[in-house]
């Protein structure tokens, strides 16, 4: 899904909104109207800046079209009663109004008469697990975290039990599989239960399988497929999230051990998690980073000027 997004009209809680190239709206840096403020940055700084409880050192925060910081609550919050969502980021693919948003994400959605905490219009990435938590059934000292399965693959699955009669059964692919999974790469595992048989998937498709056993018996089976729109997915991509934003940042080693020797490893930092000078001159991260500060040394004198 992509959306055409009419700067200054969207009724958002919060909209982040981040740029190629530093922006002005009507002469000014910071844009008003009655349903959005917000500032438009070339990716050097924050377009909006908000501390609480004293100042905050920001080496190392990544840089953001809206930035909430607090030391003892919630950063950011947005709401809404009767609106779509709390809170809604986009990236553009253009610095000029209007503009096609790239990727999207929504915390707090209303849609298609569902609820959820986190919608995206995008890949969805993370550096942690992915966790289902639910509460204990008989100790309320606990809870029960379920993680998500990883895999190289967009893969998708069925399941089920079966019986075979004069040998054969037939599985009926489910409507929402065969619309979602590519005709290539289907596989099934079928295991025979109460007794002991030679059984096999003797056809495959989206339509049927087929299965033969040597005698009558039940039997569970899970068929595992490849969604048809990610097929082509590769799980090991170009470096661009692991990547220090200037010199002094270090927020990578928040990250899980394996992760922080990783980075070690490749030179990205170094083993007291400062970030590697030569690496960065190697890389060319260095020039980058002088670009965004001149950009960024431009914006504050255009802000104090306007002020």
């Amino acid at each position: 899904m992509r959306r055409v997004v009419l700067c200054l009209t969207l009724l958002a809680a919060i909209l982040g909104v981040s740029a190629a190239t530093a922006q002005t709206c009507g002469g000014s840096l910071i844009c008003n109207t009655a349903s959005d403020a917000y500032l438009i940055t070339n990716n050097t700084g924050n377009g909006f800046h908000a501390e609480q409880g004293g100042t905050c050192n920001s080496a190392g925060v990544p840089l953001a079209g809206v930035l909430g910081a607090s030391l003892s609550n919630m950063g950011v919050v947005g709401y809404t009663s009767i609106g779509q969502a709390g809170v809604v980021g986009y990236n553009l693919n253009s610095q000029f109004c209007p503009a096609t948003s790239v990727v999207d994400g929504m915390l707090g959605v209303h849609r298609g008469g569902l609820n959820y905490g986190v919608y995206a219009d995008g890949n969805i990435g993370a550096t942690g697990t992915k966790s289902f938590v639910e509460p204990h059934p008989t100790d309320p000292t606990k809870e029960i975290r379920y993680v998500s399965l990883e895999g190289p693959e967009a893969g998708t699955y069925f399941r089920g039990t079966g019986r075979t009669h004069n040998g054969f059964a037939t599985i009926v692919v489910p409507e929402s599989f065969r619309m979602v999974t590519d005709t290539q790469g289907l596989t099934v595992v079928v295991t025979p239960t109460g007794a002991l048989a030679q059984i096999a998937a003797i056809s495959k498709s989206l339509d049927k399988i087929v299965i033969q056993s040597s005698k009558d018996v039940t039997f569970d089976y899970v068929v595992n497929g490849v969604r048809k729109a990610f097929r082509d997915f590769k799980p090991i991509i170009e470096n661009d999230d692991f990547v220090p934003e200037g010199p002094e940042d270090s927020r990578f080693f928040s990250l899980p051990a394996e992760s922080q020797r990783r980075l070690v490893a490749t030179g990205i930092y170094l083993p007291d998690g400062k970030v590697n000078l030569d690496k960065a001159r190697e890389m060319g991260w260095d020039v980058k980073w002088a670009q965004q500060k001149a950009v960024a040394d431009v914006l504050a004198l255009a802000a104090a000027q306007h002020k």
